[in-house]
């Protein structure tokens, strides 16, 4: 395959690329030489690009010079890291990630084939209109590739029972495409994070830290709801922890079950990962992004409610017990179990009140 000459625009759009850092070194700047007023215009778009990330979510697309963009990148990540602030380096880089994925969607068809194939190792083919078969789509990858990302979502849409298969490739049209790779975006850019050393900054790039780390939310914390010991999980919950412990293979349902509900009582991601760790199939990667996608901090950041009753009913995954009485979600037998002794407890506290 030839290489695409790639011009100073495109490295603006992708800083991330091969060529963007060799950019950089060839002009050999040092930070003592950014941090002067001369390049003031590059600290204001790294500060920027990094509270967009906070503030909204997602960094903007919008390139006024490109040499300003192609250095700010490099340096809003040595920004983020200095903080020392693990969640802001999720947000930053899913919201870079994000920025990547609005540019792929309108870019150029040899370009976005040069940038799956050489950065993230997929052998993407553009879909010829002289083929005739699937002129919707614009273009293919093995069903292979599809898969290792596919699994990443719960919507119907991405079972490859849903998607347009022939001769060993899946089809997709651009928005599809682009959409798939979102993740592995988020996790190279994560990954140059945590790889990245700080060394010691200019006197005013550690003011723009220390701004940086007044503006950013708090880490998530745990739920401040009281939290549901084992003892009162559901039945269904306990079945399906069960089932993980002695290894079984634990139904999709019963696993999005167990997750929306720990989730939701306030457990943490990682005390969720933990569990799934016993099964074989268990893959970090893949696991983590399930269960943050679950709990709205990737994807839509839409946290999802655990499933009914009914719903679980349906599944063939609901072990109803008389302590379920006439709950309608999962979520009410811990909630219900717990309230009643709590009443149970402040009576019996009221009571020795009026008796002393």
């Amino acid at each position: 395959m030839i290489l695409l000459e790639l011009g100073v625009e495109d490295l603006a759009k992708y800083p991330f690329l091969k060529e963007a850092g060799n950019y950089i070194r060839e002009r050999g700047l040092s930070l003592e030489d950014i941090s002067q007023p001369d390049f003031s215009k590059v600290i204001q778009r790294a500060k920027k690009r990094v509270l967009q990330a906070i503030r909204l979510r997602e960094v903007s697309g919008e390139i006024d010079d490109p040499e300003v963009e192609i250095f700010s990148f490099p340096l809003a990540l040595m920004l983020v890291k200095a903080t020392k602030l693990d969640h802001l380096v999720s947000r930053f880089s899913l919201a870079e990630a994000m920025r990547v994925e609005k540019l792929l969607e309108g870019e150029r068809e040899e370009l976005v084939v040069q940038i799956f194939r050489n950065v993230l190792k997929i052998d993407l083919t553009p879909v010829k209109v002289e083929e005739g078969s699937f002129p919707a789509f614009n273009y293919k990858i093995s069903i292979m590739d599809y898969l290792k990302r596919a699994t990443r979502f719960h919507d119907i849409e991405w079972k490859l029972v849903n998607r347009v298969v022939y001769q060993g490739y899946v089809y997709l049209k651009t928005r599809q495409l682009i959409r798939l790779i979102r993740q592995e975006i988020d996790d190279m850019i994560r990954g140059r994070l945590k790889d990245l050393a700080v060394p010691r900054l200019p006197e005013s790039l550690e003011k723009t830290v220390k701004e940086i780390a007044m503006f950013s939310p708090p880490p998530p914390k745990m739920s401040d709801r009281v939290k549901v010991t084992p003892d009162r999980y559901p039945p269904c919950v306990k079945t399906a922890l069960d089932m993980l412990k002695k290894g079984d293979n634990l139904p999709h349902y019963g696993r999005f079950l167990l997750t929306t509900y720990l989730v939701n009582i306030g457990s943490s991601i990682e005390e969720v990962m933990s569990l799934y760790s016993r099964s074989p199939d268990f893959n970090e990667r893949i696991t983590k992004y399930q269960v943050e996608h679950i709990a709205g901090l990737r994807g839509g950041r839409v946290k999802y409610t655990c499933p009914s009753c009914r719903t679980l009913v349906t599944h063939s995954f609901c072990f109803k017990t008389k302590e379920c009485d006439d709950i309608k979600n999962p979520l009410q037998f811990g909630r219900q179990k717990f309230q009643g002794e709590k009443r149970k407890g402040k009576k019996g506290w009221m009571k020795r009140q009026q008796r002393s």
